[in-house]
């Protein structure tokens, strides 16, 4: 990423990727314009460095920057400096009291080095896609067995004992625990229940698919044991992606057994829930019952009082025409809010998926992918409000919201020449004590006209109304 944000500041160029050769960034090149004709001679295994630039001597200023990017070797360490170890193995024998292993490498290789990692006596945080389901299942049933856990595969987020692995968000120490089978499901609650005033305990990843039927919930059934011995948590909440029923049972009458109120927010589930569990249609909803299970006061979340027209935009159309088109870098974000958007929904796209991260940086890291999204909703007429997440966080962009300006700029600008309007709806995942700081993430985004909203379900909310013609909620 860092390489090809440098080779897009060659005067001249105008886009620049540098990607692994598989066939859906290959696909990603063309639909972006960046894909050479008669280029077909890379396999998956290969780099491909692509430049767009306004003339070829431009474009080969970018290509030979890249190239000497690439070809710059790191410092070398201070002699007395310890040689880094090369497996996980010895890493682990070096590593004294350390008991967490992350592992994010493609994912054809992760399960052996998961493997590896359990058979250390460490956890295990695996943040790589791309690791088949029976694959998962083995080396979660492999890690209960030895008393430990496996967060993950596609695991984004945990925060253990206050420390954050993946894209955690900076939020205080309480008394709320959470488990997830949602990456983002599990930062959109995290940073609410900060932004109300209480705190979390342990925000514990399983991985999105740990409820479904082939993997049977054996991390999330865990992590609601370890949660319910943690003198320290008093309330859990639980969030998933859509679920199996049948394991999705199985999780909350465990979680009823707790004896500590639960708050469930399972999308798309709408089963009976046991007694002791409290069911959240959204995740702003079990941030707010996770703090009334706590005996504090929450109110809800308020949306903009009205909303901005466009600028360039001198009277409020007659009828607007278009749908909610939802650009997203979070999966369970994108989920929720297309279930809120409804009828209104047009285009939905989570830019987390696999066939999206295969090969190249997640979207919450490199965002140019969803950025060219971003701007070509510009010329399509269907579209009538743009509705975007931007998640802060550790190892998120330094700052998403600018690295998502231009795309929005020129989105707008597209509307304008084909005569439409487009209002832009957005959501920021985070908190002050980010890195990026949310008052700052949410003030650029205002100053380009952006409407921005509390929580992810009004900000859905916001843009399915704007899209039925109503400028008040």
């Amino acid at each position: 990423m860092r390489i090809a944000d440098e080779t897009r500041r060659v005067p001249g160029v105008s886009s620049a990727a540098l990607v692994l050769a598989t066939a859906a960034n290959r696909q990603a090149l063309v639909e972006a314009g960046l894909w050479a004709p008669g280029a077909e001679g890379p396999g998956p295994d290969d780099l491909i460095i692509a430049v767009s630039a306004e003339s070829e001597a431009a474009a080969r200023a970018g290509l030979e920057r890249a190239e000497a990017l690439l070809a710059t070797r790191r410092p070398r360490a201070a002699p007395a400096a310890a040689e880094s170890p090369r497996s996980l193995t010895a890493g682990a024998r070096g590593a004294g009291d350390a008991n967490l292993a992350v592992v994010s490498v493609p994912g054809r290789y992760a399960v052996a080095e998961a493997h590896q990692a359990l058979s250390a006596g460490l956890h295990v945080f695996v943040f790589s896609d791309g690791v088949d389901v029976a694959d998962e299942a083995q080396l979660k049933r492999r890690a209960r067995a030895r008393g430990l856990l496996l967060m993950g595969p596609e695991c984004g987020t945990s925060i253990i004992n206050g420390v954050g692995v993946g894209f955690a968000n900076a939020v205080r120490r309480g008394a709320v625990g959470l488990v997830g089978a949602s990456g983002t499901g599990l930062q959109e609650v995290t940073t609410l229940v900060h932004r109300l005033g209480a705190g979390v305990s342990h925000a514990i990843g399983t991985g999105g698919r740990d409820l479904q039927a082939a993997v049977g919930g054996v991390t999330t059934l865990q992590a609601l044991e370890l949660l319910g011995a943690d003198p320290r948590t008093r309330a859990i909440v639980i969030v998933s992606k859509p679920a199996d029923d049948v394991i999705a049972g199985a999780v909350l009458e465990a979680a009823s057994d707790l004896g500590k109120p639960v708050v469930a927010c399972l999308l798309g589930w709408r089963g009976k829930v046991p007694a002791g569990v409290r069911a959240a249609l959204t995740l702003e909803d079990a941030a707010l019952a996770a703090l009334a299970a706590l005996g504090m006061e929450a109110r809800p979340l308020a949306g903009p009082k009205s909303t901005s027209r466009p600028r360039g935009a001198k009277s409020r159309p007659s009828s607007r025409r278009g749908g909610v088109h939802g650009l997203y870098t979070g999966g369970t974000l994108a989920e929720e809010a297309r279930a809120v958007v409804g009828d209104a929904a047009g285009r939905f796209v989570d830019f987390g998926a696999p066939q999206y991260t295969r090969g190249r940086p997640h979207p919450m890291i490199d965002p140019e992918l969803r950025n060219r999204a971003i701007a070509a909703t510009g010329d399509d007429p269907s579209a009538a409000v743009l509705l975007l997440d931007v998640v802060l966080g550790h190892c998120a962009h330094p700052d998403p919201a600018g690295a998502a300006a231009p795309g929005i700029g020129e989105a707008r600008a597209r509307a304008r020449q084909g005569r439409r309007q487009l209002h832009v709806v957005a959501h920021v995942v985070g908190t002050e004590e980010d890195p990026q700081r949310l008052a700052a993430q949410e003030r650029t985004l205002r100053e380009l006209d952006v409407i921005v909203c509390p929580s992810n379900r009004l900000a859905a909310a916001t843009a399915r109304e704007l899209a039925r013609g109503r400028d008040e909620r």
